[in-house]
């Protein structure tokens, strides 16, 4: 029964396009994967999630990892075909603790999305720029 329900969730999707990508963006701002699977195109699920493993691993990378990203605006493309392109310009937030709060905040950068809907609206593919050069120099990523 636990995993027919599980099956049935993974499969549910996102109300809107830009809702699906927000859940992605958060999910991977605040590394928490919990309902990810719910908004990921269920015929890419692995390689979507092993995308999105990786590019949280390369984000701890930095020392250290960023608290959060943060993002507003989301623009939905027109609908075709039951699809649509989400974009939206994504910073990375960091703070520090040490005495006293500071905190620091990247350029943004734009994340493009491709969704699909199916019984609900799901990431069908990701085009994010490069973390170790993009957010942060390279030499602020630990090599290794």
């Amino acid at each position: 029964m636990w995993v027919l329900r599980e099956t049935v969730e993974a499969s549910r999707g996102a109300p809107a396009p830009d809702a699906a990508a927000s859940e992605y963006l958060m999910a991977l701002g605040y590394n928490n994967d919990e309902g990810l699977l719910a908004i990921l195109d269920n015929d890419r699920q692995d390689e979507l999630l092993a995308g999105w493993r990786a590019y949280r691993k390369a984000m701890d990378t930095t020392d250290p990892p960023p608290a959060r990203l943060d993002f507003a605006g989301l623009t939905v493309g027109p609908v075709d075909d039951d699809q649509a392109e989400v974009t939206t310009d994504v910073s990375a937030t960091w703070w520090h603790t040490e005495g006293r709060a500071q905190f620091y905040k990247s350029e943004a950068h734009t994340w493009r999305f491709k969704t699909r809907e199916d019984n609900g609206w799901q990431v069908v593919a990701v085009q994010a720029p490069v973390w170790c050069g993009g957010y942060v120099r390279l030499d602020a990523c630990e090599q290794g």
